[in-house]
């Protein structure tokens, strides 16, 4: 017998109550349950909404929050945001409990930005592979997507015009919304069981010819490769996975993101880089690749002290600029600081040709000096359990890329992982 799959709703049903109703009629008539959550904060519900399966109220407690109260205090400046939190973390808690009692198998959402906010925080507590869908008011190219997707494969739909109302362009919007997420979760597709070792690479335009040659050479050694772009969320996601136990061991190749964190780039991680992974005993290789340089925007916006050191405009809207002796100092002081406290087995690969594209013998960023002053600093800050191996070659030639090859065999051996097809 085909097990009908099951669907959660979560939508501000004082506001929302009709095209909840009707996002529930088409993805009933598609086949599948649905189960509704009110995430209405104060108002009174709308009599065109469906019967919440969970109420406001339930919610609001699961979050932390009387709702009564929060209706009793609505003229307080801090309550609305008091219950916008209670309703995300009651939604998150939720929605997680409903999955892993095998209750639900995806989750749809429409709201404005309150909405938006509410119903992202929830799905973003959902595994990946979960399907999830937010129809949005704000998912527009005027709002940063990051606050709402964060490192989850979450889909937003932009709903063009306000949700406030049924007419024919909403129905077609919600329509089709409801039948993406019938259709992901109803897919039929069966991940394919597999003891290889599931491996998170770090990507970035410095080290992409590296890392393409990298790839295909450790699935050929029996590895499952997942591929993070260090774009600021690309090295959070990895981090998360592997906390997760999704990820058995990390080839760190591009560690820029520290950089940007330290210098205000573009592509920022957060203060788990480079800890999460090694605090959950996955151990991992690292190469300082791209970490000579900060990413930043336009260069009409680039800070006039930066200016002062040598810059290349990546393109129009990307400028990356070389850092100084002094600042790689204190990059080698944070990666070293963050490495220490890991409990599984690290090893650092020093690309002694450079550690960058344009970091090269006779280009634009090459600066021995600073370099040296990143690797002595390193050295002397790390655990002496931490090996740093200096090697005679660009990040993306040949000669590194069989070198940390071969290292990181010998690390996922120390650690004591066993792999296979």
């Amino acid at each position: 017998m085909t097990h009908i799959k099951t669907i959660a709703i979560l939508a501000t049903l004082d506001t929302k109550g009709p095209e909840a109703a009707f996002v529930k009629s088409r993805i009933e008539a598609s086949g599948c349950n649905t189960i509704v959550l009110d995430t209405g904060i104060l108002a009174p519900r709308d009599s065109g909404g469906p019967q919440a399966d969970f109420s406001a109220d339930d919610i609001a407690k699961e979050g932390g929050e009387d709702r009564a109260v929060l209706i009793a205090r609505s003229s307080e400046k801090d309550t609305r945001n008091r219950g916008i939190h209670a309703m995300c973390k009651g939604s998150a808690s939720i929605l997680l409990q409903l999955y892993h009692q095998g209750k639900i198998n995806g989750v749809i959402g429409l709201g404005g930005a309150q909405g938006t906010e509410i119903c992202t925080y929830g799905m973003r507590a959902l595994p990946l592979g979960v399907p999830k869908m937010m129809v949005s008011t704000v998912a527009s190219g005027q709002t940063p997507f990051g606050i709402y997707t964060g490192t989850r494969d979450l889909t937003i739909m932009h709903s063009v015009v306000d949700i406030l109302g049924l007419n024919s362009l909403t129905k077609r919007v919600l329509a089709n919304a409801a039948g993406a997420v019938v259709g992901m979760v109803t897919s039929d597709y069966e991940e394919e069981s597999t003891r290889k070792l599931k491996v998170g690479i770090t990507i970035y335009g410095q080290t992409t010819p590296a890392a393409l040659a990298i790839k295909p050479q450790l699935e050929a050694r029996g590895y499952e490769v997942f591929a993070f772009h260090c774009n600021g969320t690309g090295g959070k996601a990895m981090e998360e996975l592997a906390g997760e136990g999704m990820l058995d061991a990390l080839f760190d190749l591009s560690t820029h993101e520290i950089t940007d964190e330290i210098f205000g780039g573009i592509h920022a991680s957060d203060d788990d880089r480079l800890i999460a992974g090694g605090l959950k005993s996955i151990p991992r290789l690292v190469v300082p690749g791209g970490l000579d340089l900060v990413t930043l925007g336009e260069l009409d916006s680039v800070p006039e002290h930066y200016r002062q050191q040598p810059y290349v405009m990546h393109n129009p809207h990307i400028t990356l600029v070389r850092l100084t002796s002094s600042q790689m100092i204190q990059v080698a002081e944070l990666m070293a600081q963050r490495l220490n406290q890991a409990k599984a087995p690290v090893v650092v690969a020093i690309p002694r040709g450079g550690y960058s594209f344009y970091n090269r013998d006779g280009l634009h960023f090459r600066n021995p000096e600073a370099d040296e002053s990143f690797v002595k600093t390193l050295k002397n800050s790390l655990k002496p359990d931490i090996a740093t191996v200096e090697i005679d070659s660009h990040v993306n030639d040949p000669p590194f890329i069989e070198a940390i090859l071969d290292l990181f065999e010998e690390l996922v051996h120390k650690a004591g992982l066993k792999g296979g097809s």
